[in-house]
Protein backbone atom coordinates (compact mmCIF):
# COMPACT_ATOMS: atom_id res chain seq x y z
CA UNK A 1 0.00 0.00 0.00
CA UNK A 2 1.20 3.74 -0.61
CA UNK A 3 3.08 5.40 2.37
CA UNK A 4 1.35 8.29 2.06
CA UNK A 5 -2.13 6.66 2.87
CA UNK A 6 -1.02 4.07 5.74
CA UNK A 7 -2.08 3.96 9.27
CA UNK A 8 0.86 3.91 10.98
CA UNK A 9 1.43 1.52 13.79
CA UNK A 10 2.87 4.12 16.29
CA UNK A 11 0.84 7.02 16.06
CA UNK A 12 3.21 9.39 18.08
CA UNK A 13 6.24 8.44 17.15
CA UNK A 14 5.98 7.94 12.96
CA UNK A 15 9.26 8.89 12.02
CA UNK A 16 10.12 9.58 8.41
CA UNK A 17 12.87 8.05 6.38
CA UNK A 18 14.11 8.09 2.68
CA UNK A 19 14.71 4.23 1.24
CA UNK A 20 15.36 5.82 -2.51
CA UNK A 21 18.59 7.70 -1.45
CA UNK A 22 21.89 7.92 -1.56
CA UNK A 23 23.80 10.19 0.64
CA UNK A 24 27.45 10.92 1.51
CA UNK A 25 29.03 13.45 3.76
CA UNK A 26 30.77 15.16 1.03
CA UNK A 27 27.77 15.44 -1.26
CA UNK A 28 24.50 14.93 0.32
CA UNK A 29 22.98 13.41 -3.05
CA UNK A 30 18.94 12.35 -3.62
CA UNK A 31 17.92 9.88 -5.75
CA UNK A 32 14.45 9.28 -6.04
CA UNK A 33 12.96 6.38 -8.06
CA UNK A 34 8.99 6.75 -8.07
CA UNK A 35 6.63 5.33 -11.09
CA UNK A 36 5.38 8.63 -13.06
CA UNK A 37 1.83 9.60 -13.61
CA UNK A 38 1.11 8.40 -17.11
CA UNK A 39 2.71 4.65 -15.52
CA UNK A 40 0.39 4.39 -13.11
CA UNK A 41 -2.80 5.61 -15.01
CA UNK A 42 -2.19 3.04 -17.64
CA UNK A 43 -1.60 0.55 -14.66
CA UNK A 44 -4.68 1.12 -13.41
CA UNK A 45 -6.53 1.54 -17.05
CA UNK A 46 -5.17 -2.26 -17.55
CA UNK A 47 -6.25 -3.35 -14.53
CA UNK A 48 -9.41 -2.21 -15.11
CA UNK A 49 -10.01 -3.71 -18.76
CA UNK A 50 -8.46 -7.07 -18.21
CA UNK A 51 -11.77 -6.60 -14.98
CA UNK A 52 -8.75 -7.65 -12.08
CA UNK A 53 -10.01 -8.17 -8.57
CA UNK A 54 -10.99 -6.11 -6.51
CA UNK A 55 -7.25 -6.61 -3.70
CA UNK A 56 -5.48 -5.70 -7.72
CA UNK A 57 -7.95 -3.12 -8.42
CA UNK A 58 -7.75 -0.96 -5.17
CA UNK A 59 -3.93 -1.13 -5.01
CA UNK A 60 -3.82 0.55 -8.99
CA UNK A 61 -6.17 2.93 -7.58
CA UNK A 62 -4.24 3.84 -4.69
CA UNK A 63 -0.65 4.03 -6.13
CA UNK A 64 -2.40 6.23 -8.82
CA UNK A 65 -4.35 8.68 -6.71
CA UNK A 66 -1.29 8.98 -4.76
CA UNK A 67 0.59 10.05 -7.72
CA UNK A 68 -2.11 12.38 -8.50
CA UNK A 69 -2.50 14.22 -5.14
CA UNK A 70 1.54 14.80 -5.47
CA UNK A 71 1.21 16.38 -8.85
CA UNK A 72 -1.56 18.77 -7.04
CA UNK A 73 -4.05 17.04 -8.86
CA UNK A 74 -6.78 16.92 -5.79
CA UNK A 75 -10.04 16.86 -7.65
CA UNK A 76 -8.52 14.23 -10.02
CA UNK A 77 -7.76 12.17 -6.81
CA UNK A 78 -10.70 12.52 -5.23
CA UNK A 79 -12.51 11.20 -8.18
CA UNK A 80 -9.97 8.40 -8.58
CA UNK A 81 -10.97 7.38 -5.35
CA UNK A 82 -14.77 7.85 -5.40
CA UNK A 83 -14.19 5.55 -8.90
CA UNK A 84 -13.13 3.17 -6.84
CA UNK A 85 -15.16 2.81 -4.36
CA UNK A 86 -18.13 2.89 -6.70
CA UNK A 87 -16.64 -0.03 -8.04
CA UNK A 88 -15.33 -2.27 -4.52
CA UNK A 89 -17.29 -0.69 -1.86
CA UNK A 90 -19.48 -3.92 -2.24
CA UNK A 91 -16.50 -6.33 -1.54
CA UNK A 92 -15.90 -4.89 2.13
CA UNK A 93 -16.48 -8.02 3.43
CA UNK A 94 -14.76 -9.96 1.17
CA UNK A 95 -11.43 -7.11 0.85
CA UNK A 96 -12.17 -5.21 4.27
CA UNK A 97 -8.50 -3.91 4.94
CA UNK A 98 -7.98 -3.13 0.89
CA UNK A 99 -11.28 -1.46 1.46
CA UNK A 100 -10.52 0.43 4.47
CA UNK A 101 -7.36 1.46 3.09
CA UNK A 102 -9.68 3.26 -0.07
CA UNK A 103 -11.69 4.82 2.27
CA UNK A 104 -8.91 6.19 4.44
CA UNK A 105 -7.23 7.98 1.38
CA UNK A 106 -10.40 9.13 -0.07
CA UNK A 107 -10.79 11.12 3.65
CA UNK A 108 -7.22 12.15 3.36
CA UNK A 109 -7.51 14.01 0.12
CA UNK A 110 -10.82 15.13 0.87
CA UNK A 111 -9.30 17.23 4.02
CA UNK A 112 -7.00 18.63 2.02
CA UNK A 113 -9.89 19.98 -0.49
CA UNK A 114 -11.60 21.49 3.03
CA UNK A 115 -14.34 18.72 2.38
CA UNK A 116 -15.03 17.84 5.72
CA UNK A 117 -18.38 16.26 5.73
CA UNK A 118 -16.25 13.69 3.20
CA UNK A 119 -13.45 13.51 5.38
CA UNK A 120 -15.78 12.74 8.32
CA UNK A 121 -17.89 10.39 6.82
CA UNK A 122 -14.40 8.10 4.85
CA UNK A 123 -13.18 7.85 8.66
CA UNK A 124 -16.24 6.77 10.07
CA UNK A 125 -16.88 4.04 7.03
CA UNK A 126 -13.43 2.91 7.07
CA UNK A 127 -14.05 1.40 11.04
CA UNK A 128 -17.17 0.24 10.07
CA UNK A 129 -15.61 -1.68 7.50
CA UNK A 130 -13.20 -3.38 9.87
CA UNK A 131 -15.42 -3.55 12.82
CA UNK A 132 -18.21 -5.38 10.27
CA UNK A 133 -15.54 -7.96 8.63
CA UNK A 134 -12.99 -8.07 12.00
CA UNK A 135 -13.24 -9.62 15.72
CA UNK A 136 -14.24 -7.02 18.40
CA UNK A 137 -10.51 -6.88 19.71
CA UNK A 138 -8.61 -6.86 16.46
CA UNK A 139 -5.72 -4.52 17.14
CA UNK A 140 -6.79 -3.05 13.75
CA UNK A 141 -10.09 -2.08 14.82
CA UNK A 142 -8.65 -0.14 17.90
CA UNK A 143 -6.28 1.78 15.51
CA UNK A 144 -9.34 2.77 13.22
CA UNK A 145 -11.56 4.07 16.72
CA UNK A 146 -8.28 6.01 17.37
CA UNK A 147 -8.29 7.45 14.01
CA UNK A 148 -12.15 8.46 14.19
CA UNK A 149 -11.21 10.43 17.60
CA UNK A 150 -7.96 12.02 15.39
CA UNK A 151 -10.83 13.10 13.01
CA UNK A 152 -13.04 14.64 15.63
CA UNK A 153 -9.25 16.73 17.10
CA UNK A 154 -8.76 17.84 13.58
CA UNK A 155 -12.78 19.14 13.01
CA UNK A 156 -12.22 20.87 16.38
CA UNK A 157 -14.29 18.94 18.79
CA UNK A 158 -11.14 18.41 21.15
CA UNK A 159 -13.39 17.50 24.46
CA UNK A 160 -15.16 14.55 22.25
CA UNK A 161 -11.62 13.54 21.09
CA UNK A 162 -10.23 13.61 24.24
CA UNK A 163 -13.30 11.29 26.20
CA UNK A 164 -13.01 9.19 23.01
CA UNK A 165 -8.90 8.75 23.34
CA UNK A 166 -10.09 7.91 27.18
CA UNK A 167 -12.92 6.09 26.39
CA UNK A 168 -10.93 3.38 24.06
CA UNK A 169 -8.21 3.30 26.36
CA UNK A 170 -10.35 1.55 28.79
CA UNK A 171 -11.58 -1.01 26.19
CA UNK A 172 -8.31 -1.72 25.50
CA UNK A 173 -6.82 -2.54 29.02
CA UNK A 174 -9.86 -4.68 29.38
CA UNK A 175 -9.43 -6.69 26.00
CA UNK A 176 -5.64 -7.10 27.28
CA UNK A 177 -4.45 -4.41 24.43
CA UNK A 178 -2.01 -2.21 26.60
CA UNK A 179 0.28 -1.46 23.91
CA UNK A 180 -3.46 0.24 22.16
CA UNK A 181 -4.35 1.61 25.52
CA UNK A 182 -0.90 2.95 26.06
CA UNK A 183 -1.07 4.69 22.49
CA UNK A 184 -4.65 6.05 23.01
CA UNK A 185 -3.50 7.68 26.18
CA UNK A 186 -0.89 9.41 25.00
CA UNK A 187 -3.13 10.63 22.21
CA UNK A 188 -5.55 12.49 24.72
CA UNK A 189 -1.95 13.80 26.25
CA UNK A 190 -0.70 15.32 23.01
CA UNK A 191 -4.20 16.40 22.98
CA UNK A 192 -3.40 18.30 26.34
CA UNK A 193 -0.29 19.82 25.21
CA UNK A 194 -1.16 20.79 22.16
CA UNK A 195 -4.17 22.70 24.09
CA UNK A 196 -1.65 24.52 26.32
CA UNK A 197 0.08 25.74 23.96
CA UNK A 198 -2.66 27.13 21.66
CA UNK A 199 -4.72 28.26 24.44
CA UNK A 200 -2.03 29.88 26.37
CA UNK A 201 -3.50 29.60 29.70
CA UNK A 202 -2.48 28.07 33.31
CA UNK A 203 -5.17 25.50 33.55
CA UNK A 204 -4.49 24.12 30.00
CA UNK A 205 -0.75 24.20 31.29
CA UNK A 206 -1.45 22.47 34.76
CA UNK A 207 -3.78 19.90 33.33
CA UNK A 208 -1.32 18.83 30.35
CA UNK A 209 1.24 18.75 33.11
CA UNK A 210 -0.06 17.09 35.64
CA UNK A 211 -1.63 14.23 33.40
CA UNK A 212 1.85 13.66 31.34
CA UNK A 213 3.24 13.24 35.55
CA UNK A 214 0.99 10.66 35.90
CA UNK A 215 1.14 8.72 32.99
CA UNK A 216 5.24 8.88 33.74
CA UNK A 217 4.49 7.73 37.10
CA UNK A 218 2.21 4.93 36.90
CA UNK A 219 2.97 3.98 32.98
CA UNK A 220 0.95 1.33 31.36
CA UNK A 221 1.18 -2.35 32.25
CA UNK A 222 2.90 -4.36 29.58
CA UNK A 223 3.77 -1.04 27.69
CA UNK A 224 6.44 0.49 29.25
CA UNK A 225 8.35 1.13 25.92
CA UNK A 226 6.15 4.29 25.33
CA UNK A 227 7.38 5.81 28.61
CA UNK A 228 9.69 7.53 26.49
CA UNK A 229 7.16 9.15 24.33
CA UNK A 230 5.53 10.87 27.37
CA UNK A 231 8.87 12.39 28.51
CA UNK A 232 9.16 13.64 24.77
CA UNK A 233 5.60 15.24 25.41
CA UNK A 234 7.20 16.74 29.45
CA UNK A 235 10.18 18.01 27.41
CA UNK A 236 7.93 20.06 25.23
CA UNK A 237 6.08 21.81 27.59
CA UNK A 238 8.96 22.01 29.64
CA UNK A 239 11.15 23.82 26.85
CA UNK A 240 7.89 25.99 25.66
CA UNK A 241 7.99 27.21 29.29
CA UNK A 242 11.40 27.77 29.07
CA UNK A 243 13.14 24.85 30.59
CA UNK A 244 15.44 23.02 27.99
CA UNK A 245 17.10 20.38 30.72
CA UNK A 246 14.55 18.26 29.97
CA UNK A 247 15.13 18.39 25.69
CA UNK A 248 18.73 18.67 26.49
CA UNK A 249 18.81 15.21 28.59
CA UNK A 250 16.71 13.08 26.38
CA UNK A 251 19.52 14.01 23.34
CA UNK A 252 22.08 12.73 25.34
CA UNK A 253 20.10 9.54 26.29
CA UNK A 254 19.70 8.71 22.53
CA UNK A 255 22.93 10.02 21.34
CA UNK A 256 24.16 7.38 24.37
CA UNK A 257 22.37 4.73 22.93
CA UNK A 258 24.09 5.23 19.92
CA UNK A 259 21.44 7.17 17.46
CA UNK A 260 18.01 6.54 16.09
CA UNK A 261 17.54 5.02 12.28
CA UNK A 262 14.35 7.35 11.85
CA UNK A 263 13.82 10.48 12.84
CA UNK A 264 11.85 10.81 16.31
CA UNK A 265 10.34 14.33 16.87
CA UNK A 266 11.27 15.65 20.25
CA UNK A 267 10.37 19.50 19.88
CA UNK A 268 8.42 21.68 17.54
CA UNK A 269 6.68 24.94 18.40
CA UNK A 270 3.29 24.66 16.36
CA UNK A 271 1.85 26.26 13.62
CA UNK A 272 0.47 29.46 14.22
CA UNK A 273 -2.47 31.48 12.68
CA UNK A 274 -1.53 34.77 11.92
CA UNK A 275 -3.57 37.48 13.85
CA UNK A 276 -6.01 38.24 11.35
CA UNK A 277 -7.12 34.70 11.14
CA UNK A 278 -7.10 34.13 14.61
CA UNK A 279 -9.16 37.71 15.58
CA UNK A 280 -11.60 36.38 12.60
CA UNK A 281 -12.02 32.66 14.62
CA UNK A 282 -13.11 34.05 17.64
CA UNK A 283 -15.25 37.02 15.85
CA UNK A 284 -17.03 34.01 14.14
CA UNK A 285 -20.24 35.09 13.37
CA UNK A 286 -21.06 38.53 12.09
CA UNK A 287 -21.09 39.02 7.89
CA UNK A 288 -17.90 40.57 7.87
CA UNK A 289 -16.36 37.67 9.62
CA UNK A 290 -18.12 35.45 7.78
CA UNK A 291 -17.19 36.32 3.92
CA UNK A 292 -14.02 34.24 3.20
CA UNK A 293 -11.30 36.48 2.21
CA UNK A 294 -8.60 34.05 1.03
CA UNK A 295 -8.48 31.82 -2.45
CA UNK A 296 -7.34 28.57 -0.74
CA UNK A 297 -7.93 26.28 -3.78
CA UNK A 298 -4.72 24.93 -5.72
CA UNK A 299 -2.81 26.00 -2.96
CA UNK A 300 -0.07 24.09 -1.71
CA UNK A 301 3.73 23.73 -1.47
CA UNK A 302 6.31 21.25 -1.22
CA UNK A 303 8.97 21.84 1.71
CA UNK A 304 12.17 20.18 2.02
CA UNK A 305 14.74 20.26 4.63
CA UNK A 306 17.90 18.14 6.07
CA UNK A 307 17.56 16.48 9.38
CA UNK A 308 21.32 16.81 10.50
CA UNK A 309 23.19 13.82 12.41
CA UNK A 310 22.40 15.98 15.72
CA UNK A 311 18.87 16.16 14.88
CA UNK A 312 18.64 19.72 14.28
CA UNK A 313 17.07 21.24 10.82
CA UNK A 314 18.98 22.77 8.29
CA UNK A 315 16.58 25.64 6.77
CA UNK A 316 13.72 24.70 5.07
CA UNK A 317 13.15 25.50 1.33
CA UNK A 318 10.31 25.01 -0.91
CA UNK A 319 10.56 22.80 -3.64
CA UNK A 320 7.56 22.85 -5.46
CA UNK A 321 4.18 25.17 -5.45
CA UNK A 322 0.84 25.36 -6.99
CA UNK A 323 -0.72 29.18 -6.20
CA UNK A 324 0.70 31.75 -4.33
CA UNK A 325 3.26 31.10 -0.65
CA UNK A 326 2.47 34.37 0.94
CA UNK A 327 0.81 31.91 3.87
CA UNK A 328 3.74 29.67 4.28
CA UNK A 329 6.23 31.61 6.34
CA UNK A 330 4.52 30.14 9.51
CA UNK A 331 5.12 26.91 8.12
CA UNK A 332 9.25 27.39 8.06
CA UNK A 333 8.88 28.89 10.92
CA UNK A 334 7.61 26.02 13.08
CA UNK A 335 10.09 23.54 10.61
CA UNK A 336 12.74 25.57 12.01
CA UNK A 337 12.64 25.23 15.26
CA UNK A 338 12.27 21.13 15.41
CA UNK A 339 14.74 19.18 17.59
CA UNK A 340 14.97 15.59 16.50
CA UNK A 341 16.83 12.90 18.25
CA UNK A 342 20.35 12.14 17.27
CA UNK A 343 20.57 9.62 14.06
CA UNK A 344 22.61 6.49 13.99
CA UNK A 345 25.11 6.03 11.96
CA UNK A 346 25.82 4.21 8.82
CA UNK A 347 28.47 1.16 8.58
CA UNK A 348 31.02 3.24 7.80
CA UNK A 349 31.16 5.77 10.67
CA UNK A 350 29.12 8.73 8.75
CA UNK A 351 25.86 10.53 9.36
CA UNK A 352 24.69 11.83 6.62
CA UNK A 353 21.13 12.73 7.54
CA UNK A 354 17.61 12.15 6.26
CA UNK A 355 16.07 14.51 3.83
CA UNK A 356 12.38 14.87 4.81
CA UNK A 357 9.78 16.27 2.22
CA UNK A 358 5.97 17.54 3.42
CA UNK A 359 2.87 18.40 1.71
CA UNK A 360 1.33 21.40 2.92
CA UNK A 361 -2.02 23.12 1.64
CA UNK A 362 -3.57 25.77 2.89
CA UNK A 363 -7.37 25.04 2.23
CA UNK A 364 -10.94 26.11 4.36
CA UNK A 365 -13.90 23.87 4.79
CA UNK A 366 -16.92 23.96 3.11
CA UNK A 367 -19.64 25.20 5.24
CA UNK A 368 -23.68 25.69 3.67
CA UNK A 369 -24.39 28.91 5.56
CA UNK A 370 -21.31 31.24 5.54
CA UNK A 371 -23.46 34.33 4.74
CA UNK A 372 -27.13 33.05 5.94
CA UNK A 373 -27.77 32.25 2.19
CA UNK A 374 -27.48 28.20 2.52
CA UNK A 375 -25.40 28.38 0.00
CA UNK A 376 -22.23 26.05 0.24
CA UNK A 377 -19.26 28.55 0.56
CA UNK A 378 -15.97 28.28 1.95
CA UNK A 379 -15.65 29.58 5.60
CA UNK A 380 -13.73 32.70 6.26
CA UNK A 381 -11.16 30.27 8.66
CA UNK A 382 -8.32 29.11 6.83
CA UNK A 383 -6.73 25.75 7.74
CA UNK A 384 -2.87 24.13 6.64
CA UNK A 385 -3.19 20.43 6.10
CA UNK A 386 0.38 18.85 6.14
CA UNK A 387 1.01 15.17 4.77
CA UNK A 388 4.53 13.39 4.48
CA UNK A 389 6.02 12.67 1.26
CA UNK A 390 9.00 11.24 2.30
CA UNK A 391 9.77 8.38 0.43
Amino acid sequence: MPKMFQLTAILLLAGVSLPAAAQNESKREIVVTARSLNDTEADLKACLARKCPPDQDIKATLAHAENQFVEGDYRDARATLANALGRNRKHKEQFPIEVSDLLRANGNVAAHLGESDIYRLSVLDMRDTLKGALKPNDFRVFGAEIEVADSRLKLGYLEEASDKYLEIERRALSAGLPQIAAIARLRDLSLRVQRAETEKTAFRRKDATEAIDLFLKEPTGGAEQFKIVAEVLKSRMDRNGGNNETTDKLIARYAAMGGTERPVLLHSKPIEMNEAQAARAMAGGSDLNRIGTQVVEKRWVDIGFWIGADGKVDEPEILRNQGGTDWTDVVLKSIKTRIYAPLKAEKDGATPGIYAIERYSLTAQYENDVTGTRIRQRSPIAKIERTDLTG
